[in-house]
């Protein structure tokens, strides 16, 4: 099987809820093979059922995904205000881009007049990217590869949505990157090329965390534009350990981040 297309199922399968659950499936799998023979593997499988369900239940709730998150957007507590965006444009070391990071595409048939169009949380990138760029004057850089099963690279539906729904163009669209590292690494790249050695970076507050680092170890001098915020450290109340689909997409988010700096830290790139 194709490494890109493996990739998000196995992460699919590992991030809450479904790894808590594919935990509990394995405990039922080997409780059956263990039958009254090994009474200590048939207790050992109960331990992973147990353990499994409870996960999936604690992991779907805000008690888990509210302190995550607001631990991954602790490093960014506030959104940049376009206010002190224009300061720096004021300063000795004015930034040449604004860049906006992919967050995903939707694939329907039904949609018109493209069948493929950007997800919600790469619109909010979109919108903040053109509020960012319009109080600046600053061009704008899209980045994001071509997802599989996609009609086209996720940028070039950036830069279109950009042109259709705001008014507004890209410059650069970076077609090439898989992850948060490639998109580093051809933005880099490509505005080295065009002279420019400091950017606004427009992600998810969650994700800049990650995201700021690789794009710093690439050589480019980044002013971090969070925004987004779906944090909270807030008095548990009786709601927060009640699962939510809000809370399992929270979840999902923040692990997935986490995972991914033990990963990028294991490979150096923070």
């Amino acid at each position: 099987m194709d490494w890109a297309v493996a990739k998000p199922v196995i992460v699919m399968l590992a991030l809450p809820p479904a790894g808590p659950l594919v935990l509990a499936l394995f405990g039922l799998l080997l409780a059956l093979i263990a039958g009254a023979r090994w009474a200590w593997l048939r207790g050992a499988a109960r331990a992973m059922v147990v353990l499994g369900v409870a996960l999936a239940w604690f992991t779907s709730c805000g008690i888990f995904s509210g302190p995550l998150i607001a631990w991954l957007e602790s490093e960014n507590p506030v959104a940049l205000d376009p206010d002190r965006l224009r300061d720096e444009m004021r300063g000795r070391d004015p930034p040449g881009a604004i860049v906006v990071l992919g967050g995903g595409v939707r694939v329907n048939v039904a949609e018109r007049p493209r069948h493929q169009t950007p997800n919600a949380f790469t619109l909010e990138r979109l919108a903040q990217g053109v509020l960012l760029a319009r109080a600046s004057g600053l061009p704008i850089l899209v980045t994001g590869g071509r997802p599989p099963r996609t009609e086209e690279s996720e940028a070039r539906t950036m830069a279109r949505t950009l042109e259709t729904q705001f008014g507004a163009r890209a410059r650069w669209v970076e077609e090439r990157a898989a992850d948060t590292a490639g998109n580093a690494n051809e933005t880099a790249r490509l505005l080295k090329a065009a002279g420019i050695r400091r950017v606004v970076l427009v992600t998810h507050a969650y994700h800049m965390r990650r995201a700021r680092p690789v794009f710093e170890a690439a050589g480019l001098s980044v002013i971090a534009a969070p925004h987004g915020y779906g944090g909270s450290t807030d008095a548990a109340v009786f709601t927060d350990f009640v699962p939510t689909s809000t809370s399992i997409q929270w979840s999902w988010l923040g692990v997935h981040e986490a995972v991914g700096l033990l990963w990028y830290r294991a490979q150096r790139l923070l």
